[in-house]
């Protein structure tokens, strides 16, 4: 008996720590531009919330909140959610400073853009000083 029990619980977290890599996955490719660097899950009996943390929230809630509607809908179609029992919210990373994702894509933006490698890491330095 105690076995089936450590079976289920097991599976439990794991079927947990599968669904957080496949959303942060997903969330890493779509919303990579957004300045996305990291999520949080919140269930509860009625329904599970989703934390979205980017460095621009406003175009990850897109426009009259089209964007978080339709990552909405993406989410419960893949896993399966019934309508209204998912929901998704973007909060601001309020210290970019210490957020290394954040500082990570922020400098690959940058560099793409053409800005030179030493002007920005010592840029990047300077505000940790």
């Amino acid at each position: 008996m105690a076995t089936t029990t450590n079976i289920s619980k097991k599976r439990k977290f794991i079927r947990e720590g599968v669904f957080h890599a496949e959303l942060n996955e997903f969330f890493t490719r779509e919303l990579a531009e957004d300045g996305y660097s990291g999520l949080e899950i919140r269930v509860t009996p009625q329904r599970t919330e989703i934390i979205i943390m980017a460095t621009k929230t406003q175009q990850v809630l897109g426009e009259k909140g089209r964007r978080i509607r339709e990552l909405t809908s993406v989410i419960q179609k893949r896993f399966g959610y019934p309508e209204n029992s998912i929901e998704l919210f973007a909060q601001k990373v309020v210290t970019r400073g210490l957020c290394a994702i954040a500082q990570a894509e922020s400098l690959r933006y940058k560099l793409m853009g053409g800005l030179p490698v030493r002007r920005q890491v010592s840029q990047k330095q300077k505000l940790f000083t």
